[in-house]
């Protein structure tokens, strides 16, 4: 039953999110779902081939589009970037054999959940399939542990990603050089994670409630002690993704030791062009950190390196043309070292609430585990008191209104 009232509701919310979407991801359904059922009987290369070739192609121009909106204005994709990649993992793993039965009506919802459509994480075939068909439990546990999860991602989005981006929108608004670069990279940071990290929180948390258990998507990824730990620990599910049908399909580490090399920086050229096509510089740069970075002996080092290197790469997010980006990198270095805290947006009351909101957000990753089971062995009213007091924190303390868009979470955009 709550299988089909998802089904129904993924459904509604494609067709209501526009006619191309609606049609395009109908026909990629029923297409891939075809070419499976081939697969199944004859593991021909040509036939994966064929299967892949054409959700591909609409991912890569929607990628260019992406980039230049002028140019292929047709191909912006509701959740392709998403559900693109969950149907070439259905179809490899047919064609590997992981995947012995598949059924249309399983596989649509595997395809149109709406609730991952936009943000991720990305989900594999047979492992959705446990979760969705599963007998579902809707428990008081479930409920008020999804609920903390759901106020939680909300709290990451209103009252962090919202003071963040009136802080970086005044720096690139102003067309602000030198250190205010510098600090809208280390700010970017945090908008990013608390943005992406927020939405995939309500993600698993409306999942939760229902008793649909979602991988996880993110692990303290600023407390990596190397750029190589933090992509294990970074949007996992892309990682993952990227590891299994992309890297060592390359050949991985099993090959000669410049092969392996080249496998890391194509993988993560792809991730790049991933995000958009935009995004190559910095997917190559992160391939770059991720050969050659290592941990200091000095774990707190570690962490606050990666972070800085991390933080850095970001410019390429915060200034979306590669040739600007490296500009304002450059007038870092060139133009002085005024930073005025007090021109950016924010008063004094703001930058506090932000701090010991950052200070909860880390203390949040460091403890996650230990706060749900403390959270879980709490009495009804103690639960129904800390959420009541959640929410009125995020509804006093969220910014809402006018150069914020509270639905439109950043990477819904990729």
């Amino acid at each position: 039953m709550i299988s089909i009232f998802f089904l129904i509701g993924s459904i509604l919310f494609v067709f209501l999110n526009g006619l191309p979407s609606f049609i395009y991801i109908t026909f990629a359904l029923f297409y891939s779902y075809f070419i499976g059922n081939i697969l199944k009987k004859k593991k021909k290369k040509w036939i994966l081939f064929l299967g892949i070739s054409i959700p591909l192609l609409v991912l890569i121009l929607t990628k260019i589009s992406g980039s230049y909106p002028n140019t292929f204005s047709f191909f912006s994709l509701l959740g392709v970037s998403y559900f693109t990649l969950e149907i070439l993992s259905y179809l490899i793993d047919i064609y590997r054999g992981k995947i012995k039965k598949s059924d249309l009506y399983t596989y649509a919802l595997y395809l149109f959940y709406f609730p991952c459509l936009l943000l991720g994480p990305i989900n594999r075939y047979e492992d959705f399939k446990k979760e969705i068909l599963k007998k579902k439990k809707i428990t008081g546990e479930n409920v008020f542990g999804g609920l903390l999860r759901i106020l939680v991602g909300a709290f990451k989005k209103l009252v962090i990603a919202g003071r963040v981006s009136i802080l970086i929108g005044t720096i690139t608004t102003n067309d602000l050089n030198g250190l205010y670069v510098l600090f809208a990279c280390f700010l970017y940071s945090i908008l990013l994670y608390a943005d992406f990290s927020g939405g995939i929180d309500i993600v698993l948390g409306f999942s939760k409630i229902f008793d649909i258990e979602l991988p996880e998507n993110f692990n303290a990824p600023y407390f990596s002690k190397s750029v190589k730990e933090f992509w294990r620990r970074w949007h996992i599910s892309l990682s993952n993704w990227l590891k299994d049908y992309v890297y060592i399909p390359l050949g991985g580490n099993r090959v000669s030791k410049w092969r392996a090399k080249i496998n890391i920086l194509l993988t993560f050229l792809i991730s790049g062009f991933w995000h958009g096509a935009h995004y190559l510089v910095w997917g190559i740069v992160h391939g770059v950190l991720v050969l050659f970075s290592k941990p200091f002996k000095s774990k707190v080092l570690s962490i606050l390196v990666t972070f800085c290197l991390v933080s850095l790469t970001w410019i390429f997010y915060v200034y979306p043309d590669t040739f600007l980006a490296l500009s304002k990198f450059g007038s870092i270095f060139t133009n002085g070292f005024a930073l005025d805290f007090l021109s950016l947006g924010l008063d004094i009351p703001n930058y506090v609430v932000l701090a010991l909101s950052v200070l909860f957000l880390g203390i949040y990753d460091l403890k996650q585990k230990s706060i749900y089971t403390f959270f879980k062995k709490c009495s009804l009213e103690s639960k129904i008191l800390l959420l009541g007091s959640i929410s009125i924190l995020v509804l006093l303390l969220g910014i809402y209104g006018i150069g914020f868009e509270v639905n439109d979470f950043i990477y819904s955009k990729f």
